[in-house]
């Protein structure tokens, strides 16, 4: 049976409500200790189905797409105002029912769905046009095979399919038995997280860290020991699609200074993104070093001593202090980056002739450094009277230019991009960012550029002439990262343009 789901209204009627509902329904066909879990809306009334085609119909070819799921319902003998509307509008929850699901030995086809029909004749008239064959019962519910051979259930008002009958038979003996997910189990699940959207759910972290090879290793750092569920979701307005995440932890278990980022909602600024470039702000690069370090010493001690016994040797050689003379001197990093690989970063530092003077020490063993852990051979040259930048030419054939140019740390392997910055900085703050990591950008350049550096590779024809049809639409797309003891959070966010 083939099912065709539609984004709507997002979750609206099941905030609260007990394992009753049609959510809650749902949910009791996956197991309470899921790996994943998502439930998406399948309303076509709701705000959100009614804000996705608002934003599809920004598009050239959004009637096009139509006319083929039209068609294609058309070939399995269905109509979507008759036959498919009047089924739609609850929620449909799809769970992997086994962790193994996400190794390298595991089967993708571990899964179960279920979705609460709105209409129970509607439901019958699906079964009925869908030619399925019965092929038997299980707890109550009716068992059905596709001509593909897809097994799918019954039960009420309710469809249920899963990866194979076996998976079936379980779905349904859980769902009137125990050891089956609840609404609260999925509601803690996404937290925090946008309740009316097109989709939301969330990965078991800590039992996926559990059952993962080295998964123990992992656990020796204390922020991946901390961690709980990673929930997601995804929600449309008429101009605009937002994913937030938010991975818990447990902040009993965590410091500020075990976390990857520093804590606090006030985000850094970022370069301009010109030319089709990324911008990027952040705050405190000194806590990610910190975080690594710590992270790497617990996770393999032996490998950590040798970094350390390497860097404590350089630091002794050269009279240099990496942590304090380099980024401790930083309270934020503005960065860009393109598509074809080129950045840029600019950084205000507290001692300007201190930070040279570092950079001047670092210039007669940093060479002899990335040699020995690269193999290959590197050029270096220090800034002086007729040139201000240091340069470094790595294997390879990139090189990496630097310098301090009015109070901030200047350093690209695009040596135009570094004359610009060596001369003026044009950064901004990010509207609605928080947190120490952002970033900014026009989704419509960088898509550009993008299908002009790669359309070949895409298969695209005319190196990407009609790629506007496709990119024409995309407005501003910003993100933020923020952590705190009790969970890391995000926001992914994509405008579009009339």
């Amino acid at each position: 049976m083939t099912m065709f789901v539609l984004a709507g209204c997002g979750g609206g009627d099941s905030g609260g409500e007990g394992d009753d509902s049609p959510l809650g329904n749902a949910l009791a066909y996956a197991p309470a200790d899921t790996p994943f879990v998502v439930a998406i809306e399948t309303d076509p009334e709701g705000s959100q189905s009614k804000s996705l085609q608002a934003i599809g119909e920004r598009f050239p070819f959004a009637d096009s797409v139509k006319d083929q799921l039209e068609s294609s319902l058309s070939d399995e003998d269905l109509d979507y105002e008759k036959d498919l509307k009047p089924f739609l509008g609850n929620e449909f929850v799809v769970a992997a029912t086994d962790v193994k699901s996400f190794t390298a030995e595991g089967d993708t086809d571990d899964f179960v769905g279920a979705i609460e029909s709105k209409d129970e004749k509607a439901l019958d008239n699906l079964v009925e046009k869908s030619k399925m064959k019965e092929i038997g019962e299980k707890s109550g519910a009716k068992l059905y095979e596709s001509e593909d051979g897809s097994v799918s259930a019954i039960e009420d008002n309710t469809l249920v399919v899963a990866g194979d009958r076996k998976l079936l038979e379980s779905a349904l003996e859980r769902h009137d038995g125990e050891g089956k997910l609840s609404t609260k189990d999925f509601e803690d699940g996404v937290k925090d997280l946008p309740e009316e959207s097109l989709f939301r759910g969330y990965f078991d972290v800590a039992g996926l860290i559990e059952a993962a090879e080295g998964g123990d290793m992992a656990k020796e750092v204390k922020y991946v020991a901390a961690m709980d569920t990673f929930g997601f979701s995804a929600a449309a307005e008429n101009d605009s699609l937002a994913i937030d995440f938010r991975l818990s932890t447990d902040q009993e278990e965590l410091s500020e200074e075990d976390l990857p980022l520093t804590p606090g909602s006030e985000g850094p600024e970022v370069l301009a993104a010109e030319e089709g470039k990324i911008g990027a702000g952040l705050r405190d690069p000194q806590q990610i070093l910190a975080f690594f370090e710590s992270a790497a010493q617990a996770a393999d001690p032996d490998g950590f001593s040798d970094y350390n016994t390497g860097k404590e040797t350089l630091e002794k050689q050269l009279d240099v202090d990496v942590d304090e003379d380099l980024l401790g001197q930083m309270d934020e990093v503005a960065m860009r980056f393109s598509v074809d690989g080129k950045f840029a970063l600019r950084a205000p530092v507290e001692d300007a002739a201190g930070f040279e003077k570092t950079l001047d020490k670092l210039g007669k063993g940093l060479p002899d450094l990335i040699e020995s852990s690269t193999g290959g051979s590197v050029g270096y040259s220090p800034a002086d009277k007729d040139n201000d930048f240091y340069a470094l030419s790595l294997p390879g054939g990139q090189s990496i230019v630097y310098g301090v140019f009015d109070g901030a740390f200047v350093l690209s392997n695009d040596s135009g991009e570094a004359g610009a910055l060596s001369i003026s900085s044009d950064t901004a703050s990010v509207e609605g960012a928080e947190g120490a990591l952002v970033m900014k950008a026009d989704a419509e350049e960088v898509a550009n550029v993008a299908v002009r550096q790669f359309g070949g590779q895409l298969g695209i024809p005319g190196g990407g002439a009609g790629a506007s049809l496709f990119t024409g639409p995309l407005g501003e797309l910003t993100g933020s990262l923020s952590a705190e003891p009790e969970a890391t959070t995000g926001q992914i966010t994509l405008g579009f343009d009339e």
